[in-house]
Parts: C-alpha cells; sequence; structure tokens
C-alpha cells in the first residue's frame, strides 16, 4: 500500500482539496477527521464533526479509540486498499494515524501549500472562522447518515478530464463544537411544519393527530392520522402528503426523516355533496319510476 499525506493548519481548505489531491495521485482512499472514505461514500469510521467538544474531536480524528481504529483497521484491510491519503495538521498527527491504523510508514507528505493559492486559504480561513463551516469530503446523501440534525450544504465542483466534465460533490456544515453555538428545534416547530404542509393539500380536511419519533442514527419518524374530504384517491393523496412533509421537515430543519407514515382515519363529506348524492338518488327514482 502507497500511503499519502496532506498537512496543513486547521482551516486552511485541507479537506476541501482532498479529492483533488487523491484524484491527482490516483488515490482511491481518504482518512479525514476520523473517516475512511472512497468514490463518495463513507466505508467505516465516525466523524469528529459530531463530538460535542473540540477536544473530543481531536481524539476521533487521531482514532484514540480502540474500537473505532479497529473498525477502520478492518475495512482498510477488507478493502485491499493500495493507496491512501491522510488529512492531518500536523506531520506529527498523520504520523500518529498511519501509526494507529496500522498503515505506516508515510510514503510522501503534501502541504496545503503545495496544492492551495494564499487566496483560497484566506477563504477557506474566513468560512471557518466566521461561520464556523467545515467540509467534508463525500456527499450530502452521505454524511446526512451520521449527521442528522446538523446544518448541512452540498457543494458541487465541476472539472474536465480527459475532455469529460466530472463533478464531485462535497458537503460544507458546522459541527456541534462551533463556537458559533448549539441550536435546537423544539417538537411543537416540527409538528407545525406538518401541519403546515398538510393543510396546504385540497384533500385534507384536517389533522387529527401527529407525533414524531425517532429512529436508528437519530433520524426522524413521523406518524400523523388524519381527516381527507371526500371523494378522493385515498391512497394517492396520502402518499403525496408524506413525501411532501418529508420534503419539507428535512429541508427547514437539516433532520433526516426516515419515514412519514399517513394513517387515514375519517373521511368528510361536505353538505353539498352529500345534497348532489340525494338528487342523483331522486333523479335515479323518478327515472325508474
Amino acid at each position: 500500500m502507497k500511503v499519502y499525506a496532506l498537512v496543513g493548519k486547521s482551516g486552511t481548505g485541507k479537506s476541501h482539496h482532498s479529492m483533488w489531491v487523491a484524484r491527482e495521485n490516483n488515490i482511491d482512499y481518504i482518512v479525514d477527521d476520523g473517516l475512511l472514505v472512497s468514490d463518495n461514500k463513507i466505508i467505516a469510521g465516525k466523524s469528529a464533526k459530531r463530538e460535542p467538544t473540540k477536544i473530543a474531536s481531536v481524539r476521533t480524528a487521531i482514532f484514540s479509540d480502540p474500537e473505532h481504529s479497529g473498525a477502520v483497521r478492518r475495512a482498510i484491510e477488507e478493502n485491499n486498499i493500495e493507496s491512501l491519503l491522510i488529512i492531518g495538521t500536523s506531520d506529527k498527527m498523520v504520523g500518529r494515524i498511519a501509526e494507529t491504523l496500522g498503515v505506516a510508514p508515510i510514503q510522501k507528505t503534501l502541504y496545503i501549500e503545495d496544492v492551495s493559492t494564499p487566496e483560497e486559504r484566506e477563504i477557506a480561513r474566513e468560512m471557518r472562522l466566521k461561520q464556523g463551516k467545515h467540509v467534508i469530503p463525500v456527499p450530502t446523501f452521505e454524511v446526512k447518515k451520521q449527521f442528522s440534525g446538523y446544518f448541512i450544504d452540498p457543494m458541487v465542483q465541476l472539472f474536465s478530464r480527459k475532455n469529460k466534465t466530472i463533478s464531485e460533490e462535497k458537503t460544507v456544515m458546522r459541527p456541534t463544537y462551533s463556537y458559533l453555538g448549539d441550536f435546537k428545534i423544539s417538537q411543537k416547530a416540527i409538528l407545525d411544519i406538518c401541519a403546515y404542509e398538510m393543510l396546504r393539500f385540497a384533500s385534507m380536511y384536517k389533522p387529527l393527530r401527529i407525533k414524531t419519533g425517532t429512529a436508528k442514527g437519530n433520524r426522524l419518524t413521523i406518524d400523523a392520522e388524519v381527516s381527507l374530504r371526500y371523494p378522493c384517491d385515498i391512497r394517492a393523496e396520502a402518499d403525496a402528503i408524506a413525501a411532501m412533509v418529508k420534503e419539507s421537515v428535512e429541508s427547514q430543519t437539516s433532520i433526516t426523516v426516515k419515514a412519514v407514515n399517513i394513517y387515514v382515519r375519517t373521511l368528510h363529506v361536505s353538505r353539498i355533496y352529500l345534497r348532489q348524492l340525494e338528487k342523483y338518488k331522486d333523479d335515479i327514482l323518478n327515472t325508474e319510476l
């Protein structure tokens, strides 16, 4: 296995440039902030960005937990990795990670100054210091599996290679330990979003009961009992309502919604429709007579 390292101070854009470094050196796997990633997927590990404090984040980034490091070591062995890029803030840090994961020594070390301009590093530093944002070299879809409830935004880059336009997606997020502070979303806010989206449907008479739960991976589940206006295609309307609620809650809260279950408990028949039924009934009886 050939092991590379990318070294640079915190907030200088290492993760942002890691894909470029990997691409230029034909590197298949990246170790960054406690994660082993490859081909736009998280292969193993847990991210330091999830830790509640900066100290805990550093411990996770250097794989100080034997269970954490063991899982990543097994993944490295099982995937028969030929090339690996380790990202860190110093030569000492990347060397320690390489030893912990059993891939030492590092054959080649690159520095952030080698792969970025002063202007790019200044932009990265400003984004880190003023906005508390970090970059993870995997798509938002992958990141949300581990980071439900965090501020997450996609970053798509286009580049040309061998006359082909290739896109790479990274994720910009604000970790828990950011100095900008914590944020909380009350259950009532989520329930209000659900009710608002449901009442936008013409088929919705009224939501009867909405409750939320938590599934594995800190993902949200929503169960709603509703009353629909009759006549309507009950199955189609329930599916459409569930899809809209899921999309709205995820986009407005950054919480990953595992499932939205719609239970149609009653059907509301309007007086106008009842009068139409009575008139139709009378017309049939008169016709038969």
